[in-house]
Parts: structure tokens; sequence; C-alpha cells
């Protein structure tokens, strides 16, 4: 059986792209299951008492509305 080369390069070609994106669509569900994970927290701003979601990670945090500097308040046990 003979196989032109131009089917044989288009073949490759086509399996190339498949399998590209497969692996894209792979990789992009797993950060998506990454991105779920993030954990908000509900803080208030100390100065103009606007509430805002802000992630765990962040010891301070600025306000949008009236810019101020926030730090979190850790409970002492």
């Amino acid at each position: 059986m003979k196989i032109d080369i131009a089917t044989f390069i288009g073949l490759c070609l086509s399996v190339w792209i498949i399998i590209a994106f497969f692996l894209d669509y792979i990789n992009g569900r797993y950060f998506s299951k990454l991105k779920k994970e993030i954990r908000l927290e509900r803080r208030t701003c100390e100065v103009c008492c606007s509430v805002y979601f802000v992630s765990l990670f962040f010891e301070f945090w600025h306000c949008p509305l009236c810019g101020s500097i926030n730090k979190e308040h850790t409970k002492v046990v």
C-alpha cells in the first residue's frame, strides 16, 4: 500500500494538532480545579466600615473604597 507524501504529512499534522488540543484541555481542567480551591474571608474596613472578601493568605489588605491599609485581627486564645 502506497501513501502519498502529502497525505502522510497531513495525517502527521492532524494527529499532532489533536494531541496538542487534548493536552491543553487536560491542563486547563487541572488549573480550573486549583482556582476553585481559593478560599475567601469576609473582612470589614476599619476606616469606612465597608465589607470585602479577601484571600486568607493576606495579613494586610487594601480597601478599594477609601484606600486605607487594614490588618487582619487575630484572635488570642
